[in-house]
């Protein structure tokens, strides 16, 4: 059995539930980079799925979504594009998807700095001698400084 585990983007229109003989089933493009010879490469990753969550996933897999994937049953699959060259596909049928938070956006951001900000202070009262509890005094030489 081989296991893939890759993080990309879902590329293209995003995912397409497909209603098939067996069943309806998800599939997705997805795009991960493969580092060769000082250069990032685009490989496409097929993704294909029965189980009934990543169908109710599937509206939610928009293109540019970055994703973590983890499947089974990896399979080549090859094919001949518009110009008559061999290309190839990986197809992995989906165990677990996960989507990846790269942080806020934009707009987010812009929304989160109009939420004011509260500041809480102690009060200023201190016991006599300006330090709550017994502390040992530091000495100049045994600071770790």
């Amino acid at each position: 059995m081989i296991r893939a585990f890759f993080i990309g983007r879902v590329g293209k229109d995003g995912a397409k539930v497909i209603e098939g003989a067996n069943g309806n089933f998800m599939s997705v493009d997805v795009a991960t980079d493969i580092y060769s010879k000082g250069q990032n490469k685009p490989m496409w990753i097929r993704l294909r799925s029965s189980r009934p969550n990543h169908i109710k996933l599937a509206q939610y897999l928009t293109k540019g979504k970055l994703i973590e994937v983890i499947g089974s049953q990896v399979e080549p699959n090859v094919w001949i594009d518009k110009d008559g060259n061999p290309r190839s596909q990986v197809v992995i049928v989906v165990d677990n998807i996960n989507f990846i938070s790269t942080g806020q956006r934009k707009n987010q951001e812009e929304s989160a700095s109009n939420v004011p900000t509260v500041t809480v202070t102690a009060p200023a009262e201190q016991p006599e001698g300006g330090i709550p509890f017994d502390a040992p005094n530091d000495k100049a030489d045994d600071l770790p400084f």
